[in-house]
């Protein structure tokens, strides 16, 4: 492609195009600069309000768009799997539940939301299964959905009793929650069961420290392939 009087052309058929007609951005009639801020807002966690009076754009834009940003990351970056000693525990909405894991040591964490209000033993063993490689230690707080854990997965299991005021065992996974749950509060202020999903994909990218949130370039080289622009 070439640029000519300010317009791209392509060099075979000389029929002028936009830089955003080569990805998803083709039906946005925000301006490239405008993109660009919104994504920059969205990797440096500013909060939704802020960023509509930064960009100067509608708060629906903003939600919008930050929704856009987090569809286009693959999924194999959002999880990952994990060995070793883990922190495995649970958290609980009004509506929904969260199962996770975390390698000890690490910023490696997997984490499964459960559209119902309790986690079911099955749910621990779907995602135990997926997420945790065989022959690793599994720590808890001897919650029931984990008892007889050896003889359905190949997995090692220590647990803690939390009303006895045991909390060293899973302190890591602890603390994970109350990341979470400042993440939420201060960047978009509260979340609904039906969004629920998307930030906890968000947060996980974002406590294992992705490249996506390097830099706007970085995020598109890794989303794109390529680099739509560059300012």
């Amino acid at each position: 492609m070439v640029k000519s009087e300010e317009r791209w052309r392509c060099k075979r058929c000389d029929k002028p195009f936009s830089i955003k007609s080569c990805s998803w951005l083709k039906c946005s009639k925000l301006s490239l600069e405008t993109i660009w801020l919104l994504l920059w807002c969205w990797q440096n966690k500013v909060p939704v309000d802020q960023t509509s009076k930064i960009v100067c754009v509608s708060l629906p834009a903003v939600y919008h768009w930050f929704d856009m940003f987090r569809s286009k990351v693959p999924e194999e970056r959002i999880n990952s799997m994990l060995k070793g000693d883990i922190a495995c525990d649970e958290m609980y909405t009004k509506d929904c539940s969260i199962i996770g894991a975390k390698e000890k040591g690490t910023k490696k964490i997997a984490l499964r939301v459960i559209r119902q209000k309790s986690v079911q033993r099955q749910h621990a063993i779907d995602f135990l299964t997926q997420f945790v490689e065989a022959n690793s230690k599994v720590c808890t707080d001897g919650a029931s959905i984990y008892k007889g854990m050896g003889n359905w997965t190949r997995l090692e299991h220590e647990y803690e009793i939390h009303k006895r005021f045991e909390f060293t065992l899973t302190a890591e996974i602890e603390g994970v929650w109350a990341n979470f749950r400042t993440f939420v509060r201060r960047m978009y202020h509260h979340v609904t069961k039906y969004k629920l999903e998307n930030l906890v994909a968000e947060f996980c990218l974002r406590f294992s420290h992705d490249e996506i949130f390097e830099s706007p370039d970085r995020y598109w080289e890794i989303c794109l392939g390529t680099k739509p622009f560059a300012l």
